[in-house]
């Protein structure tokens, strides 16, 4: 299945490179930098989900005449629009170890074994500890090859060469087969951190 281009390569996401490539130096090292910009362009590539969502609810409220109150709200869209985030932050690094982030800062994630490229399962579960993003900042901070995550997945990031945005969907699109397990595990992850995120809400 061909992945349209306009999700990952528009002006929102092209934008938000931009500034993360723009911090000074003297505060984040490229390792840094990449992990800010992964993380904006993740929230441009949600953000078709989240208007989507939001068009939905006051489509609503005005034509249909429901009255929602915060709880139902939260119950219905919101956990949508969360769900979305997570699982294209889970999924990130699935396009040959190389998010938006890493070609634009020229990193890559390998075997830390084998030092071959990681698979799409290490590149799915090095991202789970994401959640934990003070800790994985500052441990980016302490080690820029491993994170918490990669110690889980047995990866690391080593410096390659950067690459055009374009690129992504490219490498997307040419993978021969996503891995079922892949996208089931990552399904589970999303509903139990939503779930969780959301239980006190209700």
């Amino acid at each position: 299945m061909k992945l349209p281009k306009i999700l990952f390569v528009n002006l929102f996401t092209k934008s938000y490179l931009k500034q993360a490539d723009s911090f000074p130096m003297t505060i984040f090292n490229f390792r840094l930098r990449s992990m800010i910009a992964d993380l904006w362009f993740c929230l441009a590539v949600a953000m078709p989900f989240i208007l989507i969502s939001m068009i939905a609810l006051f489509t609503t409220q005005t034509f249909i005449k429901l009255e929602l109150n915060y709880s139902i709200l939260n119950l219905l869209v919101f956990p949508i629009i969360w769900m979305a985030i997570l699982f294209i932050i889970l999924n990130k690094d699935i396009a040959c170890g190389m998010s938006a982030g890493k070609r634009t800062f020229g990193f890559k994630i390998v075997d830390s074994q084998t030092k071959q490229k990681a698979s799409q399962l290490q590149c799915m579960l090095r991202n789970v500890t994401m959640m934990l993003w003070p800790l994985e900042v500052l441990m980016a901070l302490i080690n820029p090859k491993r994170r918490i995550g990669d110690f889980i997945a047995k990866t690391e990031v080593i410096e390659t060469e950067t690459r055009e945005i374009d690129s992504l969907v490219n490498d997307l699109n040419s993978i021969d087969q996503l891995s079922s397990k892949v996208i089931l595990i990552s399904l589970l992850i999303t509903l139990g951190l939503t779930s969780i995120s959301f239980i006190g809400t209700i």
